[in-house]
């Protein structure tokens, strides 16, 4: 495969630290930069996240909530019914 060279603006105390990383693991800032950007633009294509059928019946439609409903409100006007 062809390479390309980039030339990327790193701050002086971040590719140090970034050089010293590549050294500590016997391997070079190129190859963890490609690494790096094979991960995240891999990762961008992932498909949509699949829902089993067993979490897809949990979900609850047909419910309508009126937009000023206060939960909080709700939830301790429960918990007082059940525990006092």
């Amino acid at each position: 495969m062809a390479t390309v060279k980039m030339n990327l603006p790193i701050e002086a105390e971040i590719a140090k630290r970034i050089k010293e990383y590549a050294s500590s693991r016997k391997t070079s800032v190129s190859s963890i930069t490609e690494n790096f950007f094979t991960f995240v633009t891999a990762t961008e294509k992932t498909e949509e996240v699949k829902i089993s059928p067993l979490i897809k019946s949990f979900s609850v439609s047909g419910i309508n909530v009126p937009a000023n409903y206060d939960y909080k409100t709700a939830l301790a006007n429960a918990r007082n019914e059940k525990y006092l």
